[in-house]
């Protein structure tokens, strides 16, 4: 399999206010069909957009902004808009009290608390991601960006939901979510420049998204029946919408 297939070209948008943006498309899915490009992007803030990053992203007829994040991240950091843009729904997800319980010595390591974070999301932010796949169903929102601040956790699960309910294999699922910690990289390495003590909420590890699986299969009777049932996702339609056949036929399902 090459690599570069997947990663680019077009994946990762290089914009210079706007950290970890990229496109979907392209991702093998079921009955050699792939993901369409240019319909779903994925992001973190978009509060520093320069006026080319915003020219950049018009030219792409960016029509709608899912945000994440909670009301004091927004308050911090607002977006910039887009001329293009016709509506923005805020679905906050509050992430808890996870950053002060990682300041403290608990006994309890950061990753563990890193992984009992993507559990809960699972479950509590079940509304949330509801409403967000009823926003992706219509066709009147696409292109479509959504994100939350760095766009590796909550915008890594509403990915890793939308790459499920269309079929995408689960190694292809890690690897989308996996490159957060490469492009964040250079980012990441400054906030724990200032914070050492958060490097397990700052990194980006398979076993968050690993956490998230196992807790939906535990709770939800796995993935399929948490996308249709308790994300009401019309799978078929969804599929219809978001796939095409692609170009080089049906792909191998696994990694090498």
């Amino acid at each position: 399999m090459n690599r570069k297939q997947y990663d680019e070209p077009g994946r990762l948008l290089h914009l210079e206010g706007v950290h970890n943006l990229r496109d979907l498309g392209g991702y093998p899915a079921q009955e050699g069909r792939q993901l369409c490009w240019g319909k779903l992007y994925r992001a973190g803030d978009l509060h520093g957009l320069t006026q080319q990053d915003q020219a950049f992203l018009e030219k792409r007829h960016i029509k709608t902004f899912v945000d994440f994040r909670g009301a004091k991240e927004k308050k911090q950091a607002p977006n910039c808009g887009l001329a293009t843009l016709v509506q923005t729904f805020e679905l906050p997800i509050e992430a808890g009290n996870i950053l002060d319980l990682c300041t403290v010595e608990t006994g309890v390591s950061g990753e563990a608390l890193m992984q009992e974070l993507y559990g809960r999301m699972v479950e509590t932010a079940r509304p949330q991601y509801r409403e967000f796949f009823r926003i992706l169903a219509d066709p009147g929102h696409i292109p479509l960006l959504f994100h939350c601040s760095a766009g590796k956790d909550r915008t890594g699960l509403a990915a890793a939901f939308i790459l499920s309910a269309l079929g995408v294999d689960r190694e292809w699922i890690y690897r989308d979510y996996l490159l957060s910690a490469a492009y964040l990289k250079d980012l990441i390495r400054q906030w724990l420049t200032a914070n050492p003590h958060l490097e397990p909420v700052l990194s980006v590890r398979r076993a968050y998204l690993e956490a998230a699986f196992v807790k939906i299969d535990a709770a939800f009777g796995g993935i399929n029946r948490y996308i249709q049932e308790d994300l009401a996702v019309d799978v078929t339609a969804f599929q219809e919408q978001y796939t095409e056949p692609s170009p080089l036929g049906p792909m191998q399902k696994h990694l090498d």
